[in-house]
């Protein structure tokens, strides 16, 4: 969210500026999510018009290099709601299996477009997509960076909300300044507005290190916490005996429980794995670049990643079970000085890297209505009305959703499915029809991969249904 919120808080450059785009590794998908970079680069690519049908050019990162580039930018603030889809009542042989064998699945789709890649000489998703199915349909992709771009931005505001109106709560401030309503209210108009009416964002590129550090901290401070007693029931913790907190409670707590309250914690790992249309820059900034050295740079991050969500997903939950909310940072007391640096740091990072994700909605929402004849929303000469009509949207429904996982679970089901495990194998199946024939060996072992489209379509329909189960229908 990316989060996962979880796609997915990681530094992209968007500019106009070709020069910019180009540096790989200067990104950060996560609350992929989720999801900063990745969805800032392939909106790039979309609004250069897609790819060139010229091989690419020769890249200058090493595997060691680009396994790190992906497992930094993929992993974001998508990690602070995996220990609440473990919650949801999942049992814990079959959480770590699920996690597991998502990122294995996520790396193999991933796998798929770098494969598309170096059979038809694309550079961007959008190019992919407009060689597979033509590019009248390319319209498509614009559709999907904005809607999962918009999504990650209500995520982002509302963990603004959640975050300072915590780290503010025991300050001398009154109260109608420090709710989550007066804050989110307060950050979108004065500090989100102007940053979201930049040109050139490539001055905000220190964001990478800061939502890095951001990430390592949380997982520091998780799993210090969850080992040092202060949170415990027996004998009771000291942060419980404020009688501030909600208590831990492990009622719902099993070894092996797997029931459909389980496509929650699927949708929002779906959301934390979400890297797939930023495939070609990975691709192409990959020295040597070949299927094999690119299967190596992903079946590595991929397990990165999924340790590091295990890790956080587990910890969390050891410390607070059952209670574990969307956003694992507000389970944690106010006193406590290791939460509070942890939420600081993740505040900072969101507020500096929202203007590339609301950059990506803005830039998918203009090609899409381009390319569908609508050209007003891309005149220059409207870019504050647009920026101001989407963050008013984004901010009244980031206010009206108090809690971060029903956002980051519809967005995992519906956009982790598409982009995860729809779209590579549709793209990947459709290209190797087009080069070998329908009768060829390689089509018929690439149909294999289809299987993910009932899958896909499963988790997605399944993760929106019990989403909102325990949710919305839940109170």
């Amino acid at each position: 969210f990316r989060t996962a919120l979880s796609n997915n808080h990681r530094l992209a450059s968007i500019t106009t500026k070709p020069s910019i785009s180009s540096r790989p590794g200067t990104r950060r998908q996560s609350l992929r999510s989720s999801d900063t970079s990745s969805i800032s680069s392939a909106v790039f690519d979309i609004s250069r018009g897609g790819a060139s049908k010229s091989k690419a050019e020769g890249g200058k990162a090493s595997v060691t290099t680009s396994i790190f580039n992906l497992a930094n930018n993929v992993a974001g603030a998508g990690i602070l709601t995996l220990a609440a889809g473990k919650a949801s009542g999942t049992g814990w042989i079959p959480s770590i299996l699920i996690c597991a064998t998502l990122a294995l699945c996520s790396s193999h789709t991933f796998i798929l477009i770098a494969k598309a890649c170096e059979m038809t000489g694309e550079k961007t998703f959008k190019g992919l997509w407009s060689t597979a199915f033509g590019p009248k349909t390319a319209w498509i992709v614009d559709s999907m960076v904005f809607i999962q771009c918009f999504f990650v931005s209500i995520i982002y505001t509302g963990l603004l909300g959640d975050i300072f109106s915590a780290l503010l709560s025991k300050s001398s401030l009154p109260a109608s300044l420090t709710s989550r309503t007066s804050i989110i209210l307060i950050a979108a108009s004065c500090i989100l507005w102007p940053l979201n009416n930049i040109r050139d964002l490539s001055s905000l590129g220190f964001t990478s290190i800061l939502g890095l550090f951001a990430v390592l901290y949380t997982v520091f401070f998780i799993v210090v916490r969850s080992l040092d007693g202060t949170y415990a029931l027996d004998p009771v913790g000291k942060f419980v005996a404020e009688g501030v907190i909600t208590p831990p409670s492990f009622e719902k707590s099993t070894l092996w429980n797997f029931d459909l309250n389980s496509l929650v914690l699927m949708s929002n790992l779906g959301l934390a794995f979400i890297a797939h249309y930023n495939g070609p820059t990975y691709w192409r900034s990959l020295a040597n670049a070949t299927t094999e050295r690119f299967t190596k740079v992903s079946m590595s991050a991929y397990a990165i990643l999924a340790s590091i969500y295990l890790t956080v997903m587990t910890r969390g939950y050891a410390t607070f079970g059952d209670v574990c909310k969307g956003n694992i940072l507000l389970n944690y007391s106010a006193s406590d000085v290791l939460s509070t640096l942890g939420r600081l740091a993740t505040g900072f990072s969101i507020i500096f890297g929202f203007p590339l994700i609301s950059n990506g909605a803005r830039e998918g929402l203009k090609n899409a209505s381009s390319a569908l004849g609508n050209t007003a929303i891309s005149d220059p000469k409207n870019h504050v009305k647009l920026v101001t009509a989407l963050l008013i949207v984004t901010t009244t429904l980031a206010i009206s959703l108090s809690d971060i996982k029903l956002v980051a679970g519809l967005t995992g089901a519906v956009m982790g499915s598409s982009l995860v495990y729809i779209c590579p194998t549709l793209i990947y199946a459709k290209i190797v029809e087009k080069l070998k024939g329908r009768d060829s060996a390689d089509y018929k072992a690439a149909k294999r991969n289809l299987l993910f489209i009932p899958f896909g379509l499963f988790t997605a329909l399944m993760g929106v249904a019990m989403t909102l189960k325990n949710t919305v229908l839940a109170k």
